[in-house]
C-alpha cells in the first residue's frame, strides 16, 4: 500500500509524463474541443445536447453536453465522426453516428450503434458494397436504417456523381430498398458548377414523411424530393428549378440541409445555408394549392453564413435548435425568436448537426479520480444521473460542477451520488 506522499508523487510524475495540459485532471486522455457559452441557457427544452465536432482544435468525436454546455460524455475517435443522435433499436434507447474508416475520407465510413452503457451493438457499412456516406443514419420504426451513399457514372460529357438512398436491414446491411438520383432527377436541375466528377445532386438528409414515404434533401439542386418508398418515383419537388410548390415571399432556400417533416406532413423544417446568410426555416405546405409559405425563420445576430453542414430541430416545448454547420455556433431559439442559448466551438471547428434529446447514460466503466495536492478531482464519462460526489466514509457531499468536480482529499472511496443521495459508482483511492 502506497503512503499518501508516495501516491501524490507518482500522480505528479504521471501528469508530467503526459506532456500536455489537460482540461480534466481525472481524464487527461479526453481533451474535447472547448465550448464557449455566449448566451447562458435559460428556459431551454429538456434534454442533453449532441454534437460530433469533426475539425478544429481539440480531439474529435461524439460529444454530449448538459443544458449549461458542460461536457457529459466524449469519445475521441481519432478520425472524423459525425451525425450523433439518439434513436431506438430493438425497443431500447441507443446512440448512433457515422465514423470514418482509418485512412478514409468523409465519404467512406461505417455506421455505429451503442447502447446506454456506450457498449457497441452494431457497426455496419452501406449495402451492396457501396461507400458509406456521412450524411444520414436514421433508424426507423420498421427496425431498419436509412443511410446515404453515392455512385459515379461516366458518359460522353464526363463523370457525374449521383446520390443514393438505401434502406438497410440492421445489422446485416442487407439492402431492402435503393434509390438512385440519376435514375429520377436530371442533371439539368443542379446549381453546382460542372466539373470533374460533377456532384450534381449531393444528398444530405433523408426523413420519413407522415405517409411513410421518404423526404430526400439534395444540396446541389436546392430541392427536397418526396420519394415513393417502394417504386422510387418522385412524388413532388419542393424548391429548386422544378418545384411543384409555388414559393411564397422568403420561402426560397439554397444549398440546404436537414429537411424534416412535421405536423403530419403539413410543415417542413430546413437549414437554409443560403447564398449570403444562413437561417433556420420552417415552411407550411398547402398540398391542396401546392403552395409553400414561411411559418417562421431564425437568424443569428450577428449574421452567420455556413457554406455547408447545418441543422434545425424543432423541440417539444416549441423551441428551435439551430446548428450553424461550418460556422461552429449552435443556438436555441424560443418560438418567437428570442435566444435561449447561444454557444460556439473554437474557431476553425465544424459540427455537422447539433441536436437535443433526452438521454440517460449508465457507463459500464467505473468513475475516474485524480489527486492534485489536497484536492481530489472526480468524473464519470457518460454518466448522466450524477448529482453529487462524496468520499466515504465520512466525507461531505459536494454538488457536481460540470464534467469534473473537486473534493477535499481524504482516505476512502470516491462515490458518485444521484439526486436522492444513492451511490451509483465508486473509485477507490490508493
Amino acid at each position: 500500500m502506497l503512503t499518501r506522499s508516495q501516491f501524490l508523487a507518482r500522480s505528479a510524475a504521471f501528469v508530467l509524463a503526459l506532456q500536455e495540459d489537460p482540461r480534466f485532471r481525472s481524464r487527461p486522455d479526453l481533451q474535447p474541443p472547448p465550448v464557449r457559452i455566449l448566451h447562458a441557457a435559460a428556459g431551454t427544452a429538456p434534454g442533453h445536447l449532441f454534437l460530433a465536432p469533426s475539425s478544429g482544435p481539440g480531439r474529435h468525436g461524439p460529444m454530449i453536453l448538459d443544458a449549461a454546455g458542460e461536457l457529459v460524455w466524449f469519445r475521441p475517435t481519432g478520425r472524423p465522426s459525425m451525425n450523433l443522435r439518439v434513436a431506438s433499436y430493438r425497443g431500447r434507447p441507443v446512440l448512433t453516428w457515422w465514423e470514418a474508416l482509418p485512412g478514409g475520407g468523409l465519404g467512406h465510413g461505417e455506421h455505429v450503434i451503442v447502447d446506454d452503457s456506450y457498449r457497441e451493438l452494431a457497426r455496419f457499412p452501406a449495402g451492396n458494397g457501396r461507400p458509406s456516406d456521412l450524411h444520414e443514419l436514421l433508424l426507423t420504426s420498421r427496425g431498419t436504417a436509412l443511410v446515404t451513399s453515392f455512385e459515379v457514372r461516366r458518359g460522353t460529357g464526363g463523370s457525374v456523381m449521383g446520390g443514393i438512398v438505401q434502406e438497410l436491414e440492421v445489422p446485416s446491411a442487407r439492402v431492402l430498398f435503393e434509390w438512385r438520383s440519376l435514375d429520377h432527377v436530371r442533371v439539368e436541375e443542379s446549381y453546382a458548377p460542372a466539373g470533374y466528377r460533377w456532384d450534381y445532386f449531393h444528398v444530405n438528409a433523408v426523413d420519413v414523411d407522415a405517409d411513410g414515404h421518404l423526404l430526400v434533401s439534395a444540396r446541389n439542386t436546392w430541392a427536397v424530393y418526396k420519394v415513393h418508398r417502394e417504386t422510387g418515383a418522385v412524388l413532388w419537388r419542393l424548391g429548386g428549378k422544378r418545384s411543384d410548390f409555388a414559393l411564397g415571399a422568403g420561402a426560397r432556400f439554397a444549398w440546404q440541409h436537414d429537411a424534416r417533416s412535421h405536423d403530419g406532413g403539413r410543415t417542413i423544417s430546413i437549414f437554409d445555408n443560403g447564398e449570403v446568410r444562413s437561417r433556420g426555416l420552417v415552411l407550411e405546405l398547402d398540398h391542396a394549392r401546392n403552395r409553400a409559405t414561411v411559418a417562421r425563420e431564425y437568424l443569428h445576430h450577428p449574421s452567420l453564413h455556413a457554406h455547408k453542414l447545418g441543422s434545425v430541430q424543432l423541440q417539444p416545448n416549441g423551441d428551435v435548435l439551430v446548428g450553424w454547420g461550418t460556422d461552429p455556433h449552435f443556438t436555441e431559439f424560443a418560438a418567437d425568436g428570442a435566444v435561449r442559448l447561444d454557444a460556439t466551438l473554437p474557431h476553425g471547428g465544424e459540427n455537422y448537426r447539433t441536436l437535443r434529446f433526452r438521454w440517460v447514460g449508465r457507463p459500464r466503466e467505473a468513475p475516474a479520480a485524480a489527486v492534485r495536492g489536497p484536492v481530489v478531482y472526480a468524473s464519470w464519462n457518460g454518466a448522466t444521473e450524477v448529482a453529487a460526489w462524496r468520499i466515504e466514509p465520512g466525507g461531505p457531499a459536494v454538488r457536481r460542477t460540470g464534467f469534473e468536480t473537486a473534493l477535499p482529499l481524504r482516505a476512502g472511496d470516491v462515490v458518485a451520488l444521484d439526486g436522492r443521495g444513492r451511490a451509483l459508482g465508486r473509485y477507490r483511492l490508493p
